[in-house]
């Protein structure tokens, strides 16, 4: 079997790829607010050189939160077209990422164990994946729901923060009460994802409603996975993230008085405001990276 394309390697380069990008885009708007007040001195003291900075501070929370979901997803298309391209003819369908079991699970540092491609034939759920090929009959299948969403009727309303995944309730033989969980991956942004991945639950509940006449050949590929070791559940900080966390806000603390309190005192009052929040942010970002690395090792320990 040829080696995982979406592996422990492409998973921390896409980590600290989007932790870098997102660094460097909070950080632009601090440095051209720097470099505004190097150019013009007399802005330091004036009500433009405090709306500067001002500025600075929204574009800084404004431009990371418009970026995120798709640095999220960086390097998702080539993934797929690398993907693509090893499976050749099998390579067909909605392009997915695919976990066992019905939650929000961390595996090194993604919310996907798996990518490869969906379909249905006849009365067969088909994945050609990276790492694993399944089929799933339809009279396996118990339920069809959306995770991440609240039941509203036939338009589902998304849950802030979470995203848009399909659950699959199934049962096999001698095997009651499992789950796998699909999130389509046809797109660079996660609110692109999530509108194709709310689409594609309500095909697939169309789909198990209906039965339909059988192709001449069914891939026989096994059951889905439902392996859970080295996984670790989102909504549970790993250990050692309060201590790091404290750390972190404990440098930021006395970077604070020493940076941005010094200028202050020396009524610098607009790269004060600037320094005060290019360490807010930055910490902030850092402190976000060091709960995923903290996560992706304790994932390690556990498998």
């Amino acid at each position: 079997m040829p080696e995982p394309l979406f592996d422990s390697r492409m998973r921390a380069r896409n980590r600290t790829f989007a932790f870098l990008a997102l660094l460097a885009i909070s950080a632009t708007p601090y440095a051209t607010g720097f470099l505004a007040l190097a150019l013009f001195p007399d802005l330091e003291r004036s009500p433009l050189g405090a709306a500067t900075a001002g500025v600075a501070l929204v574009l800084s929370a404004f431009l990371p939160w418009m970026t995120q979901g798709r640095l999220a997803l960086l390097g998702n298309r080539r993934l797929r077209g690398l993907l693509h391209h090893r499976l050749g003819a099998e390579g067909r369908g909605e392009f997915v990422g695919f976990s066992p079991g019905p939650d929000l699970l961390s595996w090194e540092g993604e919310t996907d164990s798996d990518v490869g491609f969906l379909d249905w034939e006849g009365n067969t759920l088909v994945y050609r994946g990276d790492r694993h090929s399944w089929t799933l009959g339809r009279g396996a299948i118990d339920e069809i729901v959306i995770s991440g969403a609240l039941p509203t009727g036939e338009t589902p309303v998304r849950v802030p923060g979470m995203p848009l995944r399909v659950v699959v309730y199934w049962h096999g033989p001698r095997e009651p009460g499992r789950a796998l969980t699909l999130a389509s991956r046809e797109g660079d942004t996660i609110a692109a994802t999530n509108r194709v991945s709310l689409d594609l639950a309500r095909r697939l509940q169309t789909w198990w409603e209906q039965d339909h006449p059988e192709p001449e050949e069914v891939p026989l590929l096994g059951l889905p996975p439902t392996d859970l070791r080295g996984t670790v559940r989102l909504d549970r900080p790993a250990p050692g993230s309060c201590l790091s966390a404290l750390a972190l806000a404990v440098i930021a603390g006395s970077l604070l008085y020493e940076i941005a309190g010094r200028l202050t005192r020396t009524e610098q009052y607009a790269r004060g405001l600037l320094w005060a929040g290019l360490i807010v942010t930055t910490v902030i970002i850092v402190t976000g990276h060091v709960m995923a690395y903290l996560q992706v090792a304790q994932g390690r320990r556990a498998e």
